[in-house]
């Protein structure tokens, strides 16, 4: 009997046995029936056992030959259940050997059809199920993708997170977007103009993180740039002049180059790729590398904004004052018409003595109240011609056109001893003193930086000397 496969069960009585005992049986019936015609009609006159052995030799001829006829029928039967048995036990690449025209082949051959149709479908379901597992992951990668995006969206509207922290984050974003994959961000160096890389992640290649760009340059990236147009290099791309540069001259495998612009100024280029072999990007994988890329100009572009923004404003949020860019651009107008005029120009620079000590253990609010109380003093006190302004936390100026050191003296002792004798509380008696430092142009210097060192350096001699007064 074949042997089954392991896992496979074999019938406890198999049909040939049945068979065997089944036809032995019946032959019982026959062999005694032809013993009885042979002896009463063919042999009537039997006399000895050699007749009598002939006959039983016949009869058994007979049985065997039946037995053989039957054998022949049965087997092929047997072979085909044991087949089947086996194929259902999950292999299917087994078929059943027709050897017959008749009713068994053509079940045989039917069952062939049919284990050939359940592979074929099992064959569909893997395939499916795999494109199940593709299809998930493409998922979740943009659900994880657009979380990134709406992520860094949100911090770019708030304004308050510093340009480097939102393009280390970015890169960090996109380039966990690809298995393995790596990105770079290549920025103008404000003192030159050439773009180097900024920020990056996942970068192994040194060729592309020393890479330095110039927009006149004529690398295949500089050309990028001017030329506003996206690069792909992977195995979906013929060989070219551009892709052969990007892949011997930096070793690169596969990327997506994107430039960034705003208007008509070329802000840098983001570089996305990985090194696998036999890689493609789709198209929404380039066009999401163009969103993030988008994001980062935008990103570029409020900063760019808010810095504008501030240096268009002159006052103080807190106290009303004038601002530091203020005060020190006003005074460099004033240099220059007080040395075309040969008229004086002074300048003062004070601070609280021992606010320190008093934010800390009061905190920032009424920190802030002193201040607010502070400034109101100042602007009592400047001339109807000077400016005054909070240059540092608790450290003011005032910008005084035509008077010389001794007036600026006078008018600043005067501011003194005002907040001396002033109460800043309302709910009791609370003073502070100011200790003052003065410079005048041209005896202290001809430039802003100059009086404004000397004005410092003046105040410091003031804290030396005991605080709460005036140093000239």
């Amino acid at each position: 009997m074949r042997q089954l496969p392991r896992g496979v069960k074999s019938p406890r009585k198999g049909l040939r046995y049945k068979l065997m005992l089944a036809f032995s049986l019946m032959s019982v019936t026959p062999l005694l029936a032809c013993m009885y015609l042979i002896t009463a009609y063919i042999f009537p006159q039997v006399q000895n056992m050699v007749d009598a052995s002939t006959i039983m030799l016949i009869s058994i001829v007979i049985s065997i030959l039946g037995l053989g006829l039957a054998k022949g029928l049965v087997d092929p039967v047997v072979d085909m259940a044991v087949e089947a048995r086996i194929i259902a036990s999950g292999e299917y690449d087994r078929k059943i050997r027709v050897s017959t025209d008749d009713e068994l082949g053509f079940l045989g051959e039917s069952i062939n059809l049919m284990t050939q149709s359940i592979k074929t479908n099992i064959t569909e379901l893997k395939f499916i199920g795999q494109k199940t597992k593709e299809i998930d992951l493409e998922i979740h990668k943009k659900i994880v993708s657009l979380s990134s995006l709406l992520q860094l969206g949100d911090i770019i509207s708030k304004g308050s997170v510093e340009l480097g922290t939102i393009t280390d984050l970015t890169v960090q974003k996109v380039a966990a977007v690809f298995d393995r994959g790596y990105a770079i961000l290549y920025l103008a160096r404000p003192k030159d103009g050439d773009f180097l890389a900024r920020s990056s992640s996942g970068v192994q290649n040194d060729k592309l993180l020393g890479l330095v760009l110039k927009e006149t340059g004529g690398s295949i990236f500089e050309r990028l740039m001017r030329e506003r147009s996206t690069l792909i290099v992977d195995d979906s791309m013929k060989k070219s002049k551009d892709t052969e540069e990007v892949r011997v001259a930096y070793g690169a495998k596969n990327l997506v180059a994107a430039p960034l612009h705003s208007g008509r100024k070329t802000l840098g280029i983001l570089v996305v790729g990985n090194d696998h072999d036999d890689f493609r990007f789709r198209t929404d994988d380039v066009d999401l590398i163009k969103v993030f890329a988008r994001q980062v100009t935008i990103a570029i572009e409020n900063d760019a904004l808010l810095k504008k923004t501030e240096a268009l404003a002159i006052v103080d949020e807190l106290t009303g004052l004038f601002n530091k860019n203020y005060i020190l651009s006003r005074l460099e107008e004033e240099i220059k018409r007080a040395i075309f005029y040969q008229r004086p120009c002074s300048f003062i620079v004070f601070n609280i003595d021992n606010f320190k000590i008093f934010r800390e253990a009061k905190g920032d609010l009424a920190a802030e109240d002193v201040l607010k109380r502070m400034s109101k003093l100042v602007k009592e006190n400047a001339t109807p011609m000077g400016k005054a302004g909070r240059i540092d936390w608790d450290e003011f100026a005032i910008l005084l056109p035509e008077k010389n050191k001794k007036e600026a003296a006078s008018i600043t002792e005067a501011l003194r001893k005002k907040v001396e004798g002033y109460s800043f509380s309302s709910e009791g008696k609370l003073s502070f003193t100011i200790s003052v430092g003065v410079s005048e142009n041209p005896i202290d210097g001809s430039t802003k930086e100059e009086l404004f060192k000397k004005a410092i350096d003046a105040l410091a001699s003031a804290k030396a000397a005991g605080k709460n007064r005036v140093a000239v």
